[in-house]
């Protein structure tokens, strides 16, 4: 009866695991629809969908800066995440995956800033 517990255990970690860590993230607009939404792709290959704002809403593309202090044995860093500042000047989040590099970030930003200022109808940015 224990091993079976064990094992259950080992199943819903593994489970839960493969279910909210992404090995695909898309950023997806439609200036005809007005709508930016990110396409997750889990481990297990299922798809989901998320809004994250209109572009009519959207006042600049930025990024999250976040500094990880380390310790006696660790040394910290900092890592960066990509956002969208709404005309409210709320945050969303656009990628759940985080940069480690400020280089990297700012070449996405360009990146998402060109594609909304073109004259693209639709376009797609995915997460390197």
């Amino acid at each position: 009866m224990k091993w079976l517990i064990i094992i259950l255990t080992i199943f819903v970690i593994l489970g839960v695991g493969g279910l909210t860590n992404y090995k695909q993230e898309i950023l997806k607009c439609s200036k005809k629809n007005n709508l930016c939404h990110v396409e997750k792709t889990n481990l297990f290959n299922m798809k989901s969908d998320k809004k994250i704002a209109e572009i009519s809403d959207i006042k600049k593309v930025s990024y999250i800066r976040q500094k990880v202090k380390g310790n006696l044995y660790a040394k910290g860093y900092t890592d960066y995440q990509l956002i969208f500042v709404t005309q409210d000047n709320s945050r969303k989040i656009i990628f759940s995956e985080i940069y480690f590099d400020y280089d990297s970030v700012h070449k996405k930003i360009v990146e998402v800033r060109k594609k909304l200022l073109s004259d693209d109808e639709n376009f797609v940015i995915y997460k390197d």
